[in-house]
């Protein structure tokens, strides 16, 4: 399972990537395939942006269940 954590830096580097389709399609007078690139992106990055914003929901709604979800190092590599 994802944790908010993770969940947030992959939000983070899909919404840079939706800058950079933007920009894209700003420069190419938005061609179809910078039209294409902006929609996804943008479509993953709300998405991603509602997990974010449940996950935190969660975390605050039950926060023993939140330390159990966070990842553990293991113990063969301490």
């Amino acid at each position: 399972m994802i944790n908010k954590s993770r969940l947030g830096v992959l939000l983070v580097r899909t919404g840079l990537f939706f800058v950079a389709a933007v920009v894209l399609g700003v420069v190419y007078g938005w061609p179809s395939f910078a039209v294409i690139a902006a929609a996804l992106t943008g479509g993953a990055t709300l998405i991603q942006l509602g997990g974010w914003l449940w996950l935190r929901r969660a975390e605050r709604r039950d926060p023993a269940a939140a330390a159990d979800a966070a990842p553990k190092p293991h113990s063969e590599f301490l």
